[in-house]
């Protein structure tokens, strides 16, 4: 059984992304009474090619829950999203020079189904507004395509990759 953490790369100013330094550290653990595996990889800060990364690892591990982690500049802790929405800044390029201001046709917004469980689990609160950069476009086509699927925003400093594994366990047994 596995689990599946997702890390942005570098972007911007942003040289050593906390949340893929986050999703590395995970990779391997053991965790939950179920005995779970995390496979933790590093993703795209691109609005095309970041979602379709995560795709791609899911279509390669089979996961029973896939867990998005990206940097929240100005945050002062870690918050699970609970609302991604059909936004993007257009003031904001991603790594491939591409700002987009909508994700396509589809709903306004998704809600998370499992984002008050995930945060419960992990000790974290819920934020309702994912931005308007890769993360909330990310979040929102993995849920537009159908995929099981949480949204952690860490500040810069990132989080305990120990507390966070725990979290993860306690969450997955209860799947």
């Amino acid at each position: 059984m596995t689990v599946l953490v997702l890390g942005f790369g570098a972007f911007g100013q942003i040289l050593d992304n906390p949340s893929s330094r986050l999703a590395r550290a995970l990779d391997g653990r053991g965790i939950g009474m179920k005995g779970a595996t995390i496979v933790g990889a590093e993703m795209p800060v691109s609005y095309a090619r970041g979602w379709l990364t995560a795709l791609e690892y899911i279509r390669r591990t089979q996961p029973i829950f896939t867990l998005g982690i990206g940097v929240a500049v100005g945050r002062v802790e870690g918050m699970i999203e609970s609302t991604a929405r059909n936004v993007a800044s257009v003031a904001l390029s991603d790594v491939d020079d591409r700002a987009v201001g909508d994700l396509g046709t589809g709903p306004l917004d998704i809600q998370s189904p499992d984002a008050e469980a995930l945060a419960g689990a992990l000790g974290f609160g819920v934020s309702h507004d994912a931005g308007e950069y890769v993360c909330n476009a990310w979040l929102f086509q993995m849920l537009r395509a159908r995929q099981r699927v949480g949204f952690l925003h860490v500040p810069l400093e990132g989080v305990p990759a120990d507390p966070l594994a725990e979290g993860l366990g306690r969450f997955v047994d209860g799947l």
